[in-house]
């Protein structure tokens, strides 16, 4: 998918700003001063309104691309805080959009990839428990959870290391390269295995991240964002 970024102002967050990229397996936004991508990655999502300019995919303007296709089965984001409804419980954060995503599918679907995965994360808690429950990464892994079974074609994740520490890191690398088509970086070997022969695999992501070392291990296009960044 080709984004623009055309003369885009957003309330503080950015002025007059351009950028023109095509997504290719993982790109990355790379953001040493951690200013732009957040902002980015939620615009895509249509989440802010703008002041000036216009956001184009793929030559068509982001408002008009909302009412051509889906949004939700377009992108999916993962906030840098793991963000989930305190009044829901877990169960109920994922089934929502999923439900809204695929209204016809019988929900033992979701049942069932949802185990897989939280097998893969190591997850062990019940689904009906809250979100205050869980520590702040396994409430982020979950956000990981929600996002991919929504199938989007391309998964924004802000900030992916961020309220991990180095085993969730090396685990959620493992994760995102597994369910990538299009893998970058060295898969590893110990990484645990599903026996499901139906694999979730996304078709693109785009991450936002200010972490060297993230970037060296998955990505296969770095927009490098320093430049403006200061």
């Amino acid at each position: 998918m080709h984004i623009a970024f055309k003369n885009v102002s957003i309330n503080g967050l950015l002025h007059n700003f351009n950028l023109n990229f095509t997504t290719d397996g993982c790109t990355v936004l790379y953001d040493p001063c951690e200013k732009y991508s957040s902002t980015i990655l939620i615009a895509l999502m249509g989440l802010y309104n703008l002041d000036e300019g216009n956001i184009l995919l793929d030559g068509i303007s982001l408002e008009e691309y909302c009412r051509q296709n889906s949004l939700i089965s377009t992108f999916s984001l993962v906030f840098d805080e793991g963000i989930m409804l305190s009044n829901l419980s877990l169960c109920e954060n994922l089934l929502l959009p999923w439900n809204k995503r695929f209204a016809s599918e019988d929900q033992n679907a979701f049942e069932q990839e949802l185990k897989l995965l939280m097998e893969e994360l190591n997850l062990n808690c019940g689904w009906e428990l809250r979100p205050a429950y869980l520590s702040p990464a396994e409430r982020k892994f979950f956000c990981f959870i929600r996002s991919l079974l929504l199938k989007p074609k391309i998964m924004l994740i802000d900030d992916p290391y961020y309220l991990f520490n180095k085993e969730e890191r090396r685990l959620l690398l493992g994760f995102l390269q597994k369910h990538s088509k299009k893998r970058g970086g060295t898969e590893f070997s110990d990484y645990p295995k599903s026996e499901n022969t139906e694999e979730i695999y996304l078709q693109e992501m785009l991450i936002g991240t200010s972490d060297d070392d993230f970037t060296g291990e998955i990505a296969t296009q770095v927009i490098d964002l320093s430049e403006i960044c200061y």
